[in-house]
């Protein structure tokens, strides 16, 4: 599989509440999970070494994913909200961009009868809501797959993820009180390797089929 990474390289100006230290959210979290990923799946790698404007970040990305005919799997580790891809400096208003140039990539994979390419936002809360950013990206590349977290937490052991987008306005792998979810959280919290793979068992696949492929690969068990 051909695969894109993008992670935000720079830490946060300030002080972790939390921790009253100086923030770690790159060198603590996104960059130490991106170069584990890198190293399970193999790909490129484009890191925001300095906290540039959402601009600069913008073009940065759109340029390295045009860069890239024929990707299979783009996977971004960074800060996100509801309503914007912040490590990319995509928002609600120019979400388009970022879809444009993944839909450029997949020219040569005409027509979109199957998925042909999996999108992994490892990013706090871009499925949140019904609208969200994530939703957004997959209505406009119905081609695609893209796997997003609904609530704020860890960059990639987070168990709140879902496929973003579809007729639900996303659909949960699990929810709180579900059989399957106790087995989800505390495998992704527990299997790194998994973590950064859920998604390859449903990588191709349409939608409600990958949905099944995703629950179904949980049951592999924990490390």
């Amino acid at each position: 599989m051909k695969i894109l990474e993008i992670v935000t390289g720079y830490n946060r100006t300030g002080i972790n509440p939390k921790t009253g230290r100086p923030w770690q959210d790159a060198t603590g979290a996104f960059l130490p999970e991106e170069k584990a990923f890198r190293k399970l799946h193999g790909g490129g790698r484009l890191e925001f070494v300095t906290p540039s404007t959402p601009v600069k970040r913008r073009l940065a990305t759109e340029a390295a994913i045009r860069g890239e005919p024929g990707l299979d799997v783009l996977a971004i580790f960074g800060h996100g909200t509801a309503s914007s891809l912040i490590v990319s400096g995509h928002g609600l208003a120019n979400v388009h961009g970022l879809a444009e140039v993944i839909c450029a990539t997949q020219e040569a994979r005409l027509p979109y009868s199957v998925p042909a390419l999996t999108v992994v936002l490892y990013a706090c809360s871009t499925a949140a809501g019904k609208e969200g950013f994530a939703d957004k990206l997959a209505d406009l590349v119905p081609f695609a797959n893209v796997w997003a977290h609904s609530k704020a937490g860890h960059s990639t052991w987070n168990p709140n993820t879902e496929l973003a987008g579809g007729p639900n306005r996303g659909d949960p792998i699990a929810r709180p009180g579900d059989p399957l979810w106790r087995k989800w959280r505390d495998r992704m919290a527990e299997d790194q390797s998994y973590r950064l793979s859920f998604w390859l068992p449903a990588h191709g696949l349409r939608r409600a089929e990958a949905l099944e492929a995703v629950r179904a690969s949980v049951s592999g068990g924990t490390k």
